[in-house]
């Protein structure tokens, strides 16, 4: 007994970790709910128990599609990557292709059968946020392996979270837009640093990303330049919202503080400086503006 109780818990784990990496799951279905929230209209949380139910579903199986379908086409790579074939356990053999096959086609369906019941404009943007993904990493388009498109990839896949979010919770403002392309970029970051982390592997393997398409000096140009637009694109959430209230005032005076305290203890690197920066203050700015929402709701 106690040997089949490890072994369901050791496939559960596999499961969520390998195949839909849960963390990554949770992480973006964090940011959508932030899109959830600013697309609320009202603080009577009981009118809201439907469509709560019907986000928390589909940006569940939505994502996990996204992450286990990326898995299902990177097998081949992965096996050879000792940096991504644990996160990967159709690559590692822990779950065989076939059954990885079949789990991504339930996530995909159960989300446009919920959307389609809910709200026919729901299951709209849900075939369009499914394909999004689909082709990121499916071929033929396979956008994944497209330098440049796969970094703008990951810009109207952060929009599309936020949007999601918002559209579910029924309203779509110009707050919700401003978070949404602000967050967009900052995935662009991410995707960059990616990208030069995995350089010397991927040049190696004759895999062709950002990074190795313009060389690496190039790249991390790039991303100190993404992470100055992303701190511009801060300013008008700034100026519009975290300046309407004490508490969201003290909210980006505490993100700005530690954003400089963080940028100054990695001083040997200007990018990771702007960086860590960009990112903390970031953080601040998205939280003064659920504040500020919420703040509204309450008159």
């Amino acid at each position: 007994m106690n040997n089949e109780t490890d072994e369901n818990k050791n496939i559960v784990k596999v499961f969520l970790t390998g195949f839909i990496r849960l963390r990554g799951v949770v992480n973006w279905s964090a940011l959508s709910f932030m899109g959830f929230i600013l697309g609320m209209s009202s603080l009577d949380l009981s009118s809201y128990v439907l469509p709560f139910s019907v986000f928390v579903v589909t940006i569940f199986c939505i994502l996990s599609f996204t992450f286990g379908i990326n898995n299902y086409y990177d097998i081949d790579s992965d096996r050879k990557n000792p940096r991504r074939k644990h996160i990967n356990a159709m690559a590692s053999g822990k779950i065989s292709k076939q059954t990885g096959l079949a789990i991504n086609l339930i996530f995909f369906i159960i989300p446009l059968v919920i959307s389609i019941l809910f709200k026919l404009e729901v299951f709209l943007l849900c075939v369009v946020f499914l394909f999004w993904m689909w082709a990121y990493s499916a071929p033929p388009l396979r956008l994944k392996g497209r330098p440049v498109v796969d970094i703008i990839w990951h810009f109207f896949a952060f929009v599309l979270l936020i949007i999601w979010g918002s559209f579910i919770a029924g309203s779509v403002g110009i707050i919700n837009w401003l978070v949404a392309i602000s967050l967009g970029i900052f995935s662009c970051i991410d995707q960059v640093d990616n990208h030069i982390s995995d350089y010397s592997f991927d040049k190696n393997t004759g895999t062709t990303t950002y990074a190795v398409w313009v060389g690496l000096d190039t790249a991390k140009t790039t991303l100190k330049m993404i992470i100055i637009l992303h701190t511009i694109f801060l300013i008008p959430l700034i100026l519009l919202y975290s300046l309407s209230y004490i508490s969201t005032i003290l909210i980006i005076s505490g993100g700005a503080v530690i954003g400089i305290f963080l940028a100054k203890s990695k001083k040997d690197s200007p990018v990771s400086s702007l960086y860590y920066f960009s990112a903390v203050f970031g953080v601040a700015v998205y939280l003064s503006c659920i504040v500020y929402h919420i703040n509204i709701l309450l008159g």
